[in-house]
């Protein structure tokens, strides 16, 4: 009996020491964790709260203080995010106001959402006698390149390829098509939406300067086309407004993909801070 007592005394012993054991290595890392975390080290402060949970499954205390230090490093990653993403944002609105005089702006109210920038020398009015490419870019900075066509008859192109000598780029195939007539000559215009167009803008913005040629085609099969224009030939002036309107496109591409990485910056934080809210409310109840 004496015996037995002592053995359960000792255990005791030993569980109370292996407790404290456990608590003073997990608090170890907490320190290191909140040291990290001084010196705006958030990555190294994840990795050591990490530790505490998959090391120390028992240690409460300092897995009750790793999880507010998380909450805490968190709620400080987002911050600077923000912060960042508000840099960004002045920058690329800088570089937006700097060249929007540039280009051409239309909206209809009540037909679109958003917005169209052009360059004036490509308006298809001012270009009802010719065949070309036309580009266009939206408010959020998506691209389209418009190949306009007219003939004696219709000649249903829906693929273009672009060359620079040997060098070439061709579009995916299209099915956005628009066809009619007008005194007698077939006009096809023939759209690749929303950057959609296989290289070929980044192309002739990389190649401004150079004789660029194209080649209109039509898919006859499921792995077969044939070329339904000879080789043309893109104005200078053309490859000049698409490359400026390339150039529009990145720019306010970044801008977009800049404002929504800070929305959604915004709704972390706001949900880490909800959740601290729920939390102290808890401690509340069970300290009441």
């Amino acid at each position: 009996m004496k015996k037995t007592l002592i053995f359960a005394i000792v255990a005791l012993l030993s569980a109370n020491g292996c407790k404290e054991n456990v608590e003073k290595s997990a608090s170890r890392h907490l320190d290191n964790a909140k040291e990290a975390f001084s010196k705006s080290d958030y990555s190294l402060a994840k990795q050591e709260i990490d530790s505490i949970r998959i090391l120390y499954p028992k240690a409460f205390g300092a897995r009750r203080q790793a999880l507010a230090l998380m909450q805490e490093v968190e709620v400080a990653e987002q911050q600077r995010t923000i912060e960042f993403e508000d840099s960004m944002i002045a920058v690329f609105s800088a570089a937006f106001e700097s060249v929007r005089e540039e280009y051409m702006f239309g909206k209809d109210a009540q037909y679109q959402d958003i917005g169209l920038y052009t360059i004036r020398s490509q308006d298809p009015i001012r270009n009802t006698g010719r065949n070309y490419i036309r580009g266009q870019v939206d408010e959020l900075g998506r691209m389209t390149l418009v190949s306009h066509y007219r003939g004696s008859s219709y000649i249903h192109h829906d693929q273009i390829r672009l060359n620079v000598g040997d060098i070439y780029v061709e579009t995916p195939v299209s099915d956005d098509r628009h066809e009619f007539t007008d005194l007698g000559i077939c006009y096809e215009r023939l759209s690749f939406m929303n950057g959609n167009d296989g290289g070929a803008a980044a192309f002739i913005n990389a190649n401004p300067d150079k004789d660029i040629t194209y080649t209109l085609y039509r898919k006859t099969g499921p792995d077969s086309r044939k070329a339904v224009s000879g080789n043309l030939s893109m104005s200078r002036e053309d490859r000049i407004a698409i490359a400026r309107l390339y150039d529009l496109s990145q720019i306010l591409l970044s801008l977009d993909a800049h404002r929504k990485a800070r929305e959604e910056a915004e709704r972390h934080l706001s949900f880490i801070r909800s959740r601290m809210k729920e939390g102290s409310a808890q401690d509340a109840v069970q300290e009441d």
